[in-house]
């Protein structure tokens, strides 16, 4: 199959090279600064009043870190990563320099954190709060962009 010349070719839908890439360059933007130290059940409250018409479809605690993976109700792939570095008291929204504009489904999240070593970064949140560009992949560690 031919699929360079998509004007022409009703399959181009189907080709290889139109295969969605997932994940790549890990953006973190800062979306909600607390005290530091807060209690928890405060901080996840916050967030979620600032992300508005949201649900919590994953919780992962770790002692650096909170994940939390939201879901807007009723559809499936509207997902979005935050995490909590407990540390500084700052909720960051992560997310790729990939084609997945209106976010992540369930499964989407498992290949993350199952495939990519995704929870590697999270748990440390000093090494993305460094500045450094970090690019997450299915099937690889993390590892920082050069």
């Amino acid at each position: 199959m031919v699929c360079l010349d998509f004007q022409h070719n009703t399959n181009w839908a189907n080709c290889p090279e139109r295969i969605t890439a997932m994940f790549g360059q890990m953006m973190v933007e800062p979306v909600v600064q607390l005290d530091p130290g807060v209690d928890l059940q405060t901080a996840i409250a916050t967030l979620i009043k600032v992300a508005e018409n949201v649900e919590i479809v994953r919780w992962i605690e770790l002692p650096a870190s909170v994940l939390l993976f939201l879901l807007v109700p009723g559809d499936p792939d509207s997902g979005a990563v935050y995490v909590l570095d407990r540390k500084k008291g700052t909720w960051y929204a992560v997310d790729f320099e990939d084609e997945q504009f209106g976010g992540y489904s369930v499964s989407q999240l498992e290949t993350l954190l199952k495939d990519c070593n995704f929870l590697d970064l999270v748990e440390r949140p000093g090494l993305w709060r460094t500045g450094l560009q970090w690019v997450v992949l299915p099937g690889m560690r993390p590892e920082t962009a050069v």
